[in-house]
């Protein structure tokens, strides 16, 4: 059990620890991708690759560091049907984690339900 990485279960009754083996750690359905992604910050703009993506966030790998909490823009597309939608939002970065010459960036959408809400609830139904 030395080997294995644990982690807290998100429910927020409970504090119990359990192996990442044994659980999922994501509260929600995430679609993996490999989509390009420009990022605004300030007055720079950061081109990335879109590892996944959910009803509220992305997920992406950039050569780039941020800070967590710091407002983004971000432009990105998704495959819908035989083509693509595109898309632009202000997020919150919610983690930036350091893998070596890149980072793996999550954020969260400033969203409300809105047209893109309603095709990610058409793509994971089908």
């Amino acid at each position: 059990m030395d080997s294995m990485i644990s982690v807290k279960n998100r429910d927020f009754y409970s504090d119990r620890t359990t192996s990442l083996e044994n659980s999922d750690k994501r509260q929600t359905v995430r679609v993996a991708s490999n989509r390009p992604v420009v990022m605004k910050v300030n007055d720079s703009t950061i081109f990335a690759t879109m590892t996944d993506f959910s009803k509220h966030g992305l997920g992406f790998i950039a050569m780039y560091q941020l800070d967590r909490n710091e407002t983004v823009e971000v432009h990105f597309d998704i495959p819908f049907k035989n083509g693509f939608k595109s898309f632009l939002f202000n997020a919150h970065v919610k983690h930036c984690i350091d893998l070596f010459d890149k980072s793996h960036i999550g954020v969260r959408l400033d969203i409300e339900e809105n047209e893109y809400s309603q095709l990610f609830d058409k793509i994971i139904a089908t």
